[in-house]
Formats: C-alpha cells, sequence, structure tokens
C-alpha cells in the first residue's frame, strides 16, 4: 500500500469535476489500482507526487515534479493563478478543456441505465474578460490598515489583493484600485467582526457602457447615519471618476455570516438598474433590466447561446411554465414561440424586473407570479392547468422532489438548465421514477478555465 508522505510516479488520465485531475497508481501488493487526486495535473502528464491525504477509497498527491508534460499543458496567463481561489484550469488549452469538461458530464450521466443523446458543447465566445459581474471581498491589514480587495485564497478566508483579473473587465480592475486608494472609512476584519467595508460588487452590462455598483456595509440601517456622509461624499467621486456608473446601492450587513448580501438595500446615486441586451443567433435582440439582488448569467457571450439551445427545443405556439424565472431571461428569449408563458419567482425585485422587462420587449403573453416554486406549481395543479414545456433554471443545489413531482404533472417535457451536473442526475434519477427520461442534453461552458459546468438536457415523459 501507499503511505503518507511517499514519492510515486503516476500518469495522469484525466480532469475530474471539483478541480482535480485524477490518475491510478497500481498497487503491487494488493494488486489493485488506487485512484490519486492531484491539484494543477493536466490529463496525459508524467508526475512524480506526494501523497498527503490517504482514504480508504483514494488517495490525494501534490506535485513534487513534472516528468514529462501533457501536449496540452500551457503557462497559466494569470499571474496569480496559484494565489487565488477563482480559476481551476488555467494550465490547460481551452479547447481540449472544453472537451473534458463534456466528459465530466457525460460520467455523471453513467448513472442512469439508458442512453443520453450528447450534442456538441457550447463554447463561451470570450475565454478572457467574459466575467460581467465582479464581487470582491475587503478586507486591511493589521497594522499599516491597508486595504485588500479580492477573492479568497482557496479553502482560506485569507484575502489575495487582486489588481489585475484577466476572466474580468479591465475597468473592474481600476475600480478595485481606486477602492484601494481612496476608501478611508475602515474595512471588515472577519476575526474581529469589525470595519465597515465588506465586499464591493459590480455588475456590468456586454458592452461595458453601464456598470451598477453595490457596496456592502458592514453596519445596520439605524446606525449609518454616523457614517453616511463620508460614504455619499466617496460614492460622489468615484461616480465622477468613472462615468460607465449608473447608480450606486449600499447592502446592510452586520451579522457574522458568509452571504455576501442582506436584503437590506438603499440607493444612495443614479438609477437602481442597468440594461443588459443580447443577440439571438437569428439576429433578434433582447433587453433586460437587472437590478442589484436579481439574478442574471456572468458571462453574457455565454448566455445568449444557453438561451438559444433552450428555444431550439420550444414547439411553435406553446404554453411554457418558466420556474425559477429570475427577471425573466430565458422567458423572454422564448415568447415569440409561446401562446403564453407564465413566470414564477421567489425573488420580489426579480419579479419587478421581469414585469418591467417583458413589457420592454412587448411580449403580451405572460403572467408573472411571486412566490416559492412548489407552492405556485400546486395551485397551477389545483386549477387544472397543463403546459407543453416546463423550464427549470434551479441554483446550483438542484431542484427538490416535491416541487420535480408536481412538475411531472404538469407537462410531459421539462427542459432543464444546470449548473451542476451532480444535481442535475440526481433530478433526473427521481424523475425516471414518475415516468420521465433524459432524451439530449448539451454542455455550456458559462465560466471558462474553472470546474463548473452549465447545460441543457431535455427531459420526457415515456
Amino acid at each position: 500500500m501507499i503511505k503518507l508522505n511517499e514519492e510515486i510516479e503516476l500518469n495522469i488520465e484525466k480532469l475530474t469535476y471539483g478541480g482535480l485531475a485524477l490518475g491510478r497508481y497500481f498497487c503491487e501488493e494488493t494488486q489493485s489500482n488506487i485512484a490519486v487526486f492531484v491539484k494543477n495535473a493536466a490529463p496525459q502528464d508524467k508526475l512524480k507526487v506526494k501523497i498527503v491525504k490517504l482514504n480508504k477509497r483514494y488517495a490525494t498527491a501534490q506535485i513534487v515534479e513534472i516528468l514529462e508534460p501533457s501536449p496540452y499543458r500551457l503557462k497559466p496567463f494569470c499571474p496569480l493563478f496559484n494565489a487565488c481561489g477563482s480559476c481551476a484550469y488555467q494550465y490547460v488549452e481551452y479547447d481540449y478543456l472544453l472537451n473534458q469538461k463534456n466528459n465530466m458530464l457525460k460520467e455523471a450521466f453513467m448513472q442512469l441505465d439508458y442512453d443520453v443523446d450528447f450534442l456538441e458543447p457550447i463554447k463561451s465566445l470570450k475565454d478572457r474578460n467574459y466575467r460581467h459581474k465582479v464581487q470582491y471581498r475587503v478586507s486591511q491589514t493589521k497594522n499599516s490598515k491597508r486595504l485588500l480587495v479580492g477573492y479568497y485564497k482557496e479553502k482560506t478566508h485569507d484575502i489575495v489583493n487582486i489588481k489585475f483579473c484577466p476572466i474580468q473587465p479591465p475597468i473592474a480592475d481600476s475600480m478595485a484600485q481606486f477602492v484601494r486608494d481612496n476608501w478611508n472609512l475602515g474595512a471588515y476584519v472577519e476575526k474581529t467582526h469589525k470595519g465597515l467595508l465588506r465586499s464591493f460588487i459590480v455588475r456590468f452590462s456586454s458592452d461595458l457602457k453601464s456598470a451598477l455598483v453595490t457596496f456592502v456595509l458592514n453596519i445596520s440601517r439605524d446606525d449609518f447615519t454616523s457614517q453616511k456622509d463620508g460614504v455619499e461624499n466617496f460614492c460622489a467621486k468615484m461616480s465622477k471618476e468613472f462615468p460607465e456608473i449608473k447608480g450606486i446601492a449600499l447592502n446592510f450587513n452586520s451579522i457574522k455570516t458568509n452571504c455576501i448580501l442582506t436584503n437590506d438595500y438603499e440607493y444612495i446615486s443614479g438609477q437602481n438598474y442597468i440594461n443588459e441586451t443580447l443577440c439571438a443567433e437569428d439576429g433578434t435582440k433582447k433587453t433586460y433590466k437587472i437590478s442589484p439582488d436579481s439574478f442574471f448569467q456572468v458571462n453574457p457571450y455565454c448566455a445568449a447561446s444557453i438561451f438559444d439551445e433552450v428555444k431550439k427545443n420550444i414547439k411553435e405556439d406553446s404554453t411554457i411554465l418558466d420556474a425559477y424565472g429570475g427577471v425573466g431571461s430565458i422567458g423572454i428569449w422564448v415568447c415569440d414561440k409561446a401562446r403564453k408563458i407564465y413566470l414564477v419567482e421567489e425573488n420580489k425585485q426579480a419579479v419587478d424586473d421581469a414585469k418591467f422587462n417583458f413589457k420592454l420587449n412587448e411580449c403580451k403573453n405572460y403572467e408573472v407570479f411571486l412566490g416559492d416554486a412548489k407552492e405556485c406549481f400546486r395551485k397551477f395543479l389545483k386549477q387544472g392547468k397543463k403546459f407543453t414545456h416546463v423550464i427549470i433554471d434551479p441554483p446550483r443545489k438542484g431542484s427538490d422532489k416535491e416541487a420535480l413531482e408536481a412538475l411531472s404533472k404538469l407537462s410531459d417535457s421539462i427542459i432543464y438548465v444546470s449548473c451542476n451536473p451532480l444535481t442535475l442526475v440526481r433530478d433526473i434519477k427521481y424523475l425516471e421514477t414518475l415516468g420521465f427520461r433524459a432524451k439530449t442534453t448539451r454542455a455550456a461552458d458559462m465560466f471558462p478555465y474553472s470546474y463548473h459546468i452549465e447545460s441543457v438536457t431535455v427531459i420526457e415523459r415515456v
């Protein structure tokens, strides 16, 4: 058996969902292969690795030496790749990485006992500067009080001071530096739970002409009066420096929590939204109003391709239930093929934006419902409603059995937009028990160089 801290030679087979690579070490003693997971390894690497963790079924190792590099191995294009925890696979050639992600999706689907048709994966039109929602953590050093603005180092709450990030627009770097240079009201220190500025968040339009900024403050609304003048003066200065900023919001979060945002907002400058315009494959354009706490895809260059894939699977003159519908991004995209769309969303601001967006895009065949998805589905069942298609785009944790059971009675066709292949397949397996099967699936690279995988899966009643 291999031992802790032992060094072994290892050939890497593939990348795995979660950010690691897999090799197999043949153990002479047991005459069996042991799975060894390695960070920053590429398929076809030959490595010398050190075992740093042992489990009954697998081991974890770190690279000691690259004996023979993979033909797909590249130098990471970000100088902070090894320090920042945001990207996983910058050292792998992009097209090959997309193929590996597609294989990860296929492996997840191997849990099913039938074949699913895998379509060609969707590439992101950009693999740099694609992230149009940026969430910076903010803190300060103990002695010098120097401001730190960046992201957590992997598996820690230590902030890496990011001055350049190639996966987000360059203007985001400039805004972060402005905050470092000009914010003098104190920043949050997690250990003491003291300091004012916890995070700042920027949402950019795809043309980079509009930005919406949110500052997350470690203070309650009631106590904010003492800081109001200083914060407003800073925001006025920042708005003057960056004319792209169309509005600035404050979010009050004085709770000891890892959650970035609460529901308590105040708008102190400009408008409380920006508009995003995306172009479909057929040349038509859709425009969306997006507020600070409304969900919208962070990569607009891939989002349109995902929406197009959904639309290809919609029948003409359909009745559509758009569940977890957000600001109406997918519902509006497919509304010209629908007799009527019913959108369900539990976030009030997103519902208000969805209503506005349907009108903005001159959609007349819609209704928008605020509330818990399961409760809305049950109401539709009581009313005897049936839909040609149900579109679901749940959060990373997937849907739950009660919601899926209700959905199964509302339609014979479910189009599932997923950001997690593991919860996707779990939900498909439950839908199998209700008489459904996955027919086709297509991976989409919403987050290039990360391990995250979006997909569009068509699930139909057998």
